[in-house]
């Protein structure tokens, strides 16, 4: 997988902190959402942008180690996650709809790149 697609990161949560991936071909059908894996919850699940922006951060030096196994647990579930996206639209001649059409927004297969830089990384954290 391409470093343009995945981004590894840490989400500071409290007590619901965890190591985190972002894989920028998920698309949630919704511009105020992202789709995140959190290895903790070992689960891919949706998070409000303007509320998850500010608790992410890259992984610091000391957490390199966390980038096999978050991409390791990821592969494992990427498989079987379908999201609210995709189910029962495509078929034999007939495309996928894609996000911005009316009424189509969940059915959608389309899966434009997140922009990741996008999210407000505070640098006074990384430090």
């Amino acid at each position: 997988m391409s470093d343009k697609q995945l981004w590894l990161g840490y989400l500071e949560a409290g007590a619901k902190s965890s190591p985190v991936l972002i894989d920028n071909r998920l698309d949630t059908g919704n511009p105020t959402t992202q789709f995140i894996f959190n290895l903790t919850r070992g689960e891919i699940l949706e998070y409000s942008r303007e509320i998850v922006a500010r608790k992410l951060r890259r992984l610091r030096d000391e957490e390199s180690h966390l980038a096999a196994e978050l991409e390791a647990a990821y592969a494992k579930v990427r498989p079987g996650f379908s999201g609210r996206v995709g189910r029962g639209v495509e078929g034999p001649g007939r495309e996928a709809s894609r996000r911005g059409e009316a009424g189509d927004a969940e059915e959608s297969e389309g899966q434009p790149e997140v922009d990741t830089d996008e999210v407000e990384w505070d640098e006074a954290e990384e430090a």
